[in-house]
């Protein structure tokens, strides 16, 4: 139990919270090896637990490795993606140089960078599971899915035939798909997943460029 103690002297153990004064304490001779004196006021000690002060800083260890681990994504981000504006590339310096010299402004920091990067190809702020393919890559499979994605609208919307014979694979229920961004969606999702096996099994570098060369290659 985690709680502040209150009390006349350097030692003694208390079994709740309560100010103490002279006549309604008395102090057992032997050293709190549990709680830490942190301030005095007078006579009056402020006890604290020293299993409180070992949470406190397991906390400030998790939100510092959880800062460190953002500005390894981001900075990789920034590395990977090259057509990224440079003002706006100078903007998310500036807002991780606040975040890394004032941990009190970082949460101000994250949400003004998760803001200017959410969205964008690789970007580091994205729903469900993060990415274990590297920034350089997931730039990559996002530029490509953006372009299959589009392309899909597109072959879709050409003629109802289309609509007509696209049928959803049985493990997602199979039917017709109800329309042309649920066909898209799916034909993206095989793409990225397809995308991301190659990378790992190393059939693919993960590049876009070396994806183009070797289907000319193969004309």
């Amino acid at each position: 139990m985690n709680f502040l103690k209150y009390g006349k002297g350097k030692t003694g153990r208390f079994s709740e919270t309560s100010i103490f004064t002279d006549d309604k304490v008395e102090f057992a001779n032997l050293n709190d090896e549990d709680s830490h004196p942190i301030a005095q006021i007078g006579s009056l000690y402020i006890w604290v637990e020293s299993s409180k002060i070992a949470q406190q800083g397991r906390i400030k260890n998790m939100e510092q490795v959880k800062w460190d681990s953002l500005c390894i994504e981001i900075n990789d981000y920034l590395e990977a993606d090259e057509t990224l504006d440079a003002a706006l590339r100078q903007v998310v310096e500036l807002h991780l140089q606040v975040g890394q010299e004032n941990p009190t402004e970082r949460e101000a920091a994250q949400n003004a960078l998760k803001a200017l990067l959410k969205g964008r190809d690789g970007t580091p702020f994205r729903r469900g599971q993060k990415s274990s393919v590297p920034a350089s890559v997931r730039v990559a499979i996002d530029r490509i899915c953006g372009v299959v994605n589009e392309a899909n609208l597109a072959y879709y919307n050409h003629d109802g035939i289309i609509s007509a014979l696209s049928f959803k694979h049985t493990k997602s229920g199979g039917g017709l798909y109800e329309d042309a961004d649920e066909f898209a969606s799916a034909q993206t999702k095989k793409m990225r997943n397809k995308l991301s096996a190659m990378y790992r099994d190393g059939s693919w570098d993960g590049s876009v460029n070396s994806l183009l060369s070797s289907e000319t290659t193969e004309e």
